[in-house]
């Protein structure tokens, strides 16, 4: 086999062996070259329906009942600041849903009628458990995702 043919058939592994070396070196100290990591707010984990998320965060302090900022794209087509409650609401997420409100969520009326205003049926039926059904008067109610 000749010199060119040698280094065609070597190159392509070595750089490949390269890349797999500067790749674990950059993970080891946090900045993973592939897969760079964005944290949710608690809003965002919400709304992504990760429920570990919203746990590790309440626990590690986070307010269940803040507002928090979610990108465009994670729960409406632009950015918005939401609760956790919100961003479960409008996916229609009861398991969610019913998660924050084990987790600390409180409801007074006026924000049991916006969230309730905008529930889907499957999120609405959490809600109607944990406050009760009431009569509901939508109009006039202006959500932060209006």
């Amino acid at each position: 086999m000749n010199m060119g043919a040698s280094l065609a058939t070597a190159v392509p592994g070595c750089v490949m062996a390269l890349w797999f070396v500067v790749s674990l070196a950059l993970a080891a100290v946090g900045q993973p070259p592939m897969w760079p990591h964005e944290e949710y707010s608690l809003a965002e984990a919400a709304g992504a329906r990760d429920e570990a998320e919203v746990v590790r965060l309440i626990e590690r302090g986070e307010d269940p009942n803040g507002r928090y900022p979610v990108r465009a794209g994670l729960v409406l087509e632009r950015a918005a600041r939401l609760t956790p409650l919100e961003a479960a609401v409008l996916n229609d997420d009861p398991g969610m849903t019913r998660a924050l409100l084990g987790r600390g969520v409180r409801l007074n009326d006026t924000a049991w009628t916006a969230v309730r205003c905008r529930a889907g049926s499957r999120a609405a039926a959490v809600l109607d458990e944990v406050h009760g059904p009431a009569s509901l008067d939508c109009a006039g109610i202006q959500t932060p995702w209006d």
